[in-house]
């Protein structure tokens, strides 16, 4: 492919003469591969530089540097200069790959809580339609019922589209996938025109990458920008912010409110098993029941239906299939032990979702039943949350095990303190740092009739230590304890 087709779409402030018309066999950003025939991209992250490689690129034979400056002393190897080497990166993949979402009707899901819901809500309904339905996101990506691997929320570019190609060329219709901030941030979505963005909420995350909310807050509302239609929670603070920020169609769900396009009421909670709601608009009304517990779940399935309606669903498929749908792995999933206690497992790892999570139990627990939350904060992640939801644990549960979730490369006992310094003079703790330990000691001394909520892990079948990444079943380890029980 030549490389002006690549560049198809990226912004060209300067190259070298001819150089648009060479052929070119891949694209890298990494100066350690063979990288003959390929264009070397100087990405910029967190801790490295591309630039920094450009001479590294050229010795291991870099066709073309496709940068966003360059040195005088590589000035005259073939480059060329772009404004953003980040959109140039999803650009050019798109191109190479033969700009596979323009053949798919996506629906993107942006937010920091209930993304992962919203898209499998989402999945269940169109494949009621009869639509061949594509996933990308956290728990697992999905080609139909086909499996693929998943490393992160959103894939870096060489991976999204490749992955949008095997879906158009497994001929998906509708493709439903979360768009994390970090993604929109790195304009991996650039190349692409979502038929549906969907706004969840925006509560403190990833703010030891974004530093404030409003630069947190600036990323998500890119997804508005490029979505033809827009879908706004009116219930959050950042709500009216997404959809001020929105360019083109737009609605409005709400919970809370009757001055939504798209409207809860007549709310019914059923505890552990659920609820039940009328979905009002202004010309009809659907009566849903959702088996996953909590308000946020209520929230959740409003925007999926809501999506759904846009998409041509009819009332009866959107209704049929979230009543169908029992849950989503490791979002309030109940462990099966046949005990006389209850498990329950969710990726609850913000300050929001936890105490969203809490309050949903809190709901429909008896006053005889004891609340036990076992939880830990995730290591070189924004440390700011630690003490809020050590503080919302022990204000909220009847007790509190703290202990350790993917550490990564940070002391555990360092971010055991963080979250203790957010407990006053609350006793109704107890620490234990190993994370298996910890969940042994809770299955063992677990009282009748208590509900014992497992946060932060959810899906995750691995834990991350300073030692690397390890092969962690939280769902077997709790089985396992409730045997020597």
């Amino acid at each position: 492919m030549k490389l002006r087709e690549l560049l198809e779409g990226v912004t060209v402030t300067e190259c070298s003469d001819g150089v648009l018309d060479r052929e070119i066999a891949g694209i890298s950003g990494d100066s350690r591969e063979d990288l003959r025939g390929k264009a070397f991209l100087c990405l910029a992250g967190e801790h490295f530089d591309g630039h920094d490689y450009i001479g590294r690129a050229i010795e291991g034979g870099a066709a073309v540097i496709v940068c966003e400056h360059i040195g005088e002393e590589y000035a005259s190897y073939p480059h060329v200069t772009v404004n953003s080497t980040r959109k140039a990166d999803a650009f050019m993949w798109s191109n190479y790959y033969g700009r596979p979402a323009e053949a798919l009707k996506i629906i993107a899901v942006t937010g920091t809580n209930g993304k992962t819901s919203i898209t499998y809500m989402l999945k269940s309904i169109l494949e009621e339609m009869g639509k061949k339905t594509g996933v990308i996101g956290t728990i697992r990506n999905m080609i139909g019922s086909t499996e693929v691997q998943s490393s992160m929320t959103t894939p870096i570019p060489s991976q999204l589209y490749k992955l949008f190609a095997d879906m158009r060329d497994a001929h998906v219709e509708y493709l439903v996938m979360e768009a994390s901030s970090h993604a929109l941030d790195y304009e991996k979505l650039a190349p692409v025109t979502p038929l549906i963005g969907i706004f969840t909420n925006l509560t403190p995350d990833h703010l030891d990458y974004h530093g404030t909310m409003a630069n947190y807050a600036k990323a998500k509302a890119k997804l508005f920008k490029i979505s033809k239609i827009s879908v706004i929670n009116a219930d959050d603070t950042y709500g009216k912010y997404m959809y001020d920020q929105a360019t083109g169609e737009k609605y409005t769900y709400s919970r809370d409110s009757r001055y939504a396009d798209f409207t809860a009421q007549n709310i019914v909670y059923h505890g552990i098993r659920g609820s039940e709601y009328d979905m009002i608009s202004e010309n009809e009304a659907i009566h849903i029941s959702c088996a996953i517990p909590g308000a946020f779940s209520v929230s959740n399935s409003l925007a999926a239906a809501v999506a759904a309606r846009l998409c041509g669903a009819s009332c009866k498929d959107v209704a049929l299939a979230i009543r169908r749908l029992q849950g989503v792995s490791g979002r309030m999933e109940t462990v099966p032990l046949g005990g006389d206690f209850t498990v329950l497992i969710d990726y609850a790892h913000t300050p929001d979702a936890l105490e969203n999570v809490l309050k949903t139990i809190r709901a429909f627990k008896t006053p005889e039943q004891r609340l036990v939350v076992v939880f830990g904060c995730g290591g070189d992640r924004d440390s700011t949350k630690r003490p809020v939801m050590g503080n919302i644990a022990t204000a909220m549960a009847d007790l509190a095990v703290i202990t350790s979730d993917n550490s990564r490369s940070e002391d555990p006992q360092k971010i055991i303190e963080d979250i203790l310094a957010g407990i006053s003079d609350r006793s109704n703790y107890k620490v234990i740092r190993n994370r298996t330990e910890a969940l042994g000691w809770v299955i063992a001394n677990a009282k009748k009739n208590d509900i014992i909520l497992v946060a932060g892990k959810g899906h995750e079948n691995y834990e991350i230590t300073a030692t690397g990444k390890h092969p962690y079943n939280e769902k077997e380890i709790i089985k396992e304890a409730f045997a020597k029980r």
